[in-house]
């Protein structure tokens, strides 16, 4: 009782008090989580993990709700059931999305789904008396899911790691590792996804591409003043300059060699790791390349 009068409470407050009263009704909550005002997280187990955020307007009534790190619920969003709602590190829940949990719905990691998404994991409602049936059972997103916007799921679906679902798809069925699906349940289309991975000898290239790209959105969109020297961007921030590149002396370092690391700020390309430091320059680069490059880090320790 006292913690859904806590929960209850912390709807009308904004982050950090809200954070405060969640903790207090017993929730483990990381470092820099997020809860917008008019949150309601009726929840009888709660875990949110560092840098983790939920929008304004999310309404949550199940057993155990679990939130990986740098993962996200959209606004308005629903959640509703007598189970759990696991969502892995670097997920994405879409704005306006119902989700049923009446069996567990899994998101493993760097998987998501669209705006106005319905996952449902029960399909019941005529009398099985008279012959109809009833369907309980989980719904699991494998690794690297993206289901695009207005998609329906139901009961018992699994799809598997890599794969796409194309906007507007009903899915009653399994889907196989690495396919592009549309359709309705009537006629599936499975297309095989073709990938091609940046290369280890293309990255260098690759890293310098978002520097330059960067650098242009910055004076498209923001009018910025910075500069671009050789592959280095220089960034003004406040009374400083941070420097941006390949090179280990910037300020914030792009490497391209797997588990290569330092003790100041720099992003991986290819292991997709970085540093715990939160610098504001820094952050904003960060939510250029998840928002533009779909790519988003987790420090050495959070992958461990």
């Amino acid at each position: 009782m006292l913690r859904s009068i806590l929960s209850i409470i912390a709807f009308f407050f904004p982050n950090p008090i809200n954070v405060w009263l969640h903790r207090l009704a017993g929730a483990s909550i990381g470092k820099y989580a997020s809860i917008h005002f008019g949150v309601l997280l009726l929840v009888k187990n709660l875990e949110i993990k560092d840098n983790a955020k939920i929008k304004f307007g999310t309404m949550m009534n199940v057993r155990t709700f679990k939130l990986g790190r740098k993962s996200s619920i959209g606004f308005l969003t629903l959640v509703n059931g007598v189970d759990d709602f696991i969502v892995s590190d670097a997920c994405v829940i879409g704005a306006r999305s119902i989700i049923n949990c009446d069996q567990t719905v899994t998101f493993e990691y760097y998987s998501g789904n669209g705006p106005g998404c319905y996952i449902y994991t029960h399909g019941s409602f005529l009398p099985v008396t008279e012959g109809y049936s009833a369907t309980f059972a989980p719904v699991t997103i494998k690794r690297k899911v993206w289901v695009q916007m207005n998609c329906k799921i139901g009961p018992g679906v699994t799809i598997g790691e890599g794969s796409v679902i194309m906007p507007g798809t009903t899915l009653l069925e399994n889907v196989e590792e690495n396919k592009m699906v549309t359709g309705d349940p009537a006629k599936l289309l499975k297309v095989p996804i073709l990938k091609r991975p940046i290369k280890n000898e293309n990255l260098g290239a690759f890293a310098n591409k978002i520097i330059t790209e960067y650098y242009d959105w910055s004076r498209k969109y923001k009018k910025a003043d910075w500069k671009l020297d050789d592959n280095i961007l220089f960034i003004k921030y406040k009374r400083k300059v941070i420097s941006v590149g390949l090179s280990t002396d910037c300020d914030i370092a792009i490497f391209i060699e797997a588990g290569k690391t330092k003790e100041g700020m720099y992003f991986n390309l290819s292991d997709l790791s970085t540093d715990r430091i939160r610098h504001p320059v820094k952050l904003e680069l960060e939510s250029y390349l998840r928002l533009y490059y779909g790519l988003i880090f987790l420090s050495q320790s959070e992958m461990s």
